[in-house]
Parts: C-alpha cells; structure tokens; sequence
C-alpha cells in the first residue's frame, strides 16, 4: 500500500511570535486530513462515518476497533486494518516533526491568541478568570439552578466590546466617569466583552430543551443597565420590576441584542449532531441561507444545485459574505437532553456514549479551530453509593475528559430560593473553589442585602 506523503506548506514570516502560531494552525490541518484522502474507505462506509460525526482521520482513531466495527457493521479485523491505515496517513518525518514545540514559543502562541470574556459578574470573574476562548466551559446542576440564566448573561456579555468605553457615545476618556456614568449619561463599561464599541457580535444559541426566552434576555439587558432607563421609584426597584427604555432608538438599542443571537432548536440528537457539523460556517457567516450551503460566487451568483433560482425576472436576494458578523460565542443548553431522552435504558448506553463521543469531539475541534468561547450545559443524576452531594453531570468519561472547565451550580436547602453556590469543580486555570450569587432581575448577579 502505498503512504501518502503529506507536507507542510513553508513559512514564509520569520517573527517569532507569528511562527509558532502559523506552524501549529498548519499541524492542526495535517492532523486532521480528511477521510476521504484515506485509502481503502469506500463510499458506504464513508456516509456511516460522516452521520456518526466523524470527519478526519484524528476523529476516527478516537474510537477503537470494537466501537467502529459496530457501528460499520464489519468485523473487528476490518475495522483494525482501518485504524492502522489512518495511523500510516499520520505517519511522516513533516507530521512528527512539527509536533514539539518549545514552551517559549507555546507561551508567546497562547498569549497572541487566548482571550478572557467577562461572565458578568465580578465575584465569579475572580474565581474563574472569565471565560476562555478555544475550550469548552461547561454548567451542570438540578433543574431550576440558574445554568439558562448564566447562558442568557454570556450572550450579552459576549456582544459588549472588549475596550472600556461608554456604552451609549463611545467615549474612551475614563476621567469623566462619574458614579459609574458617562457625561451623557450612558453605562460606564468597564471592558472584558468580545466585541468592538458599535460592531456586536453575533450569538449561536442551540436550544435542545426549549428554555431560550428573548423577553428574559431583553429583561437582564435593561435592568444592567446597558443603555439608557428610565429611573425607577424605590417601590419599583424593590419589586424588581424591569426598567424600560427611554425612548424609541433606545428600544432599538436594547433589542439589537435579541437579534444578534442566532438560535437553533434540533429536535433529536441526530439533528443536533447535524447543526454542530455545520458550526464553522455558521460562526464564519459563510453560510448561505436558501440552501445551507457555502459555495457562492463573488457576483454572488449561486453555484451549487439546491439553491433556487429566480424566476418571473425576479432577481435572487445575494448573500453579501463580507458584510457577515462572525460569532464568538457558541451556547449549546443543554449538551445530553436529547441523547438521554432517545436512548433510553443501559442496553442503549454503549450507542449513547459512543454518538455523544463522537458528537463532543467535534465541538471540541470547531471550538479550537475557530479560537471562540463555547459554553454548555449539562444535566445532573445522582451517583449511587456516593457519600454526601453525590450530584454528578451526565455524560461520564466522554464528557468529563473533553470539557476543560467544570462549574457545578447548586441550591443550597438552607439559603433562600433566589441564592446559589457556583462551584468551581476542575479548570486547569484556577484552583476549586466558590461563590454565592444570586438569581435576580439582573439574571445571574452578586447577593443583594
């Protein structure tokens, strides 16, 4: 058989802190070839392994010979001939050489691209760091522990811009801050966003349990404050009635954070699976939204079957690429409702695991390749024969080896029904520890008196 020579294309730049970052993106793309550059896959098995999630060669030797003859309906030397195939693909002096690189030089790669996004909170943001682009931070707890709430918070944050500014006029000169307040009476914004002031970001939003609510959303926007309210009486606020906008462009203002959120609602695993294979063009803008595909012109002429074509000297509405917002954010709430809903009973668990597998995994590689901040949410069971909380997320191994940073969201029997702890369970960042906020009008928000 014969190997595939697979070669790295030259570095043209030789400053220090863009080669390392130009030569590991280039290692990701070799990694992860593609399974039709593969010898020996034929087309049946190449459609299985494109409706299990599983693209590239990297994704396929994440399961074992015994995971892939079952879902290949082959045996298991079948299957072992595969993996060895996919090793001989990786196998190359220009692979295995670009692998190492030295820790200056991974130092000065992560600090030119890893970003810190507030999560709305100050005494959450000390415990945490904020959340962190490239990985996958994940929420899990009982039903009614705030984990949609945090979710909705992340959306707005994700849109506020990175600079300290004001968040009405722009103004970037922090001597004429006042309580807070700009000299036109705009929110003071500290900084921390994913944005740029007057150019928001968008959100994908995959809502697998129908909890997302745009009049929540547009709630916590007014009542933090992010445009201009009108001021409320101390009877008002005690209530925790929502402040409203000022005026008409106000609304408009508030509202634009509704719409820059783009939701998506599967109603099986097997379509939720689809959406996160589509996720890179969604995030990029390049999808083509009368028929979900990518490939378009530069005279935004269609060129692919299924788009529709004009008709009666009507003229097709053009897909303007470079006017597309990219997304930062990726919410996907929550992660295994569908899986557990449809695969039911521990005779189905082994097909469970290895969807949710395969599923994961290529989040993960999105999320990475893409440099975005990705939260998700995950359900809660409780562990048998564990002493004390015995609350775990579910998933098991699959999930808990995959999620870089683990926050478990609990209420405590002896707080108030508004308070919960968020606790920091595993990050390589910070050390476990945490905090008592609060379900309010603000959304997630530090306790009140």
């Amino acid at each position: 058989m014969a190997k595939k020579k697979v070669t790295i294309n030259p570095v043209d730049t030789v400053v220090a802190d863009t080669v390392v970052t130009d030569k590991m993106e280039t290692v990701n793309d070799i990694i992860s070839l593609k399974l039709e550059d593969m010898d020996g896959i034929g087309s049946v098995r190449l459609k299985k392994l494109y409706s299990n999630g599983i693209y590239t060669v990297d994704d396929l030797l994440g399961y074992g010979e015994e995971s892939l003859s079952r879902m290949l309906d082959i045996s298991w030397d079948d299957a072992k001939k595969m993996t060895m195939v996919a090793n001989e693909s990786l196998n190359s002096e220009d692979v295995l050489s670009s692998i190492v690189v030295s820790g200056k030089d991974f130092f000065n790669y992560r600090k030119d691209k890893i970003k810190y996004m507030t999560t709305g909170v100050e005494e959450f943001d000390e415990i945490t760091g904020g959340f962190e682009t490239g990985v996958i931070t994940e929420f899990f707890g009982a039903f009614g522990s705030g984990k949609t709430q945090f979710m909705l918070v992340a959306c707005i944050m994700s849109q506020l811009p990175e600079e300290k500014c004001c968040l009405s006029c722009g103004q970037t000169d922090e001597s004429i801050v006042k309580s807070d307040k700009c000299e036109c009476g705009g929110t003071w914004w500290k900084g921390g966003g994913m944005s740029s002031f007057g150019k928001q970001s968008k959100v994908i939003y995959i809502d697998t349990e129908n909890s997302y609510r745009p009049e929540r959303l547009f709630e916590i926007v007014c009542n933090r404050e992010l445009i201009k309210t009108k001021p409320q009486t101390k009877t008002q606020e005690k209530k925790c009635e929502t402040k409203e906008p000022l005026d008409d462009e106000e609304y408009e203002k508030a509202m634009q954070f509704v719409y820059n959120i783009h939701i998506s609602r599967p109603r099986t695993s097997a379509l939720q699976m689809l959406v996160v294979a589509n996720l890179s063009s969604m995030i990029s803008g390049e999808l083509c939204k009368h028929c979900q595909k990518r490939e378009i012109t530069k005279d935004s002429e269609p060129t692919h079957q299924n788009h529709p074509k004009a008709k009666d000297d009507m003229r097709l509405e053009s897909h303007d690429f470079e006017k597309d917002i990219t997304a930062n954010l990726v919410v996907l709430d929550s992660i295994t409702g569908k899986f557990r809903k449809e695969f039911e009973g521990r005779g189905t668990l082994s097909d469970r695991q290895v969807k949710l597998s395969s599923h994961v995994r290529l989040l993960e590689s999105v999320v990475e390749s893409k440099n975005i901040i990705c939260l998700v949410t995950n359900q809660a069971q409780e562990a048998l024969g564990v002493m004390g909380d015995n609350i775990r997320p579910v998933g098991g191994n699959v999930i808990g080896h995959t999620f870089t940073h683990r926050i478990y969201l609990k209420k405590p029997q002896s707080m108030s029904k508004d308070k919960i702890t968020a606790i920091l369970v595993d990050s390589p960042n910070k050390a476990k520890n945490e905090v008592v906020l609060e379900l309010g009008a603000k959304g997630i928000q530090e306790p009140t008196v």
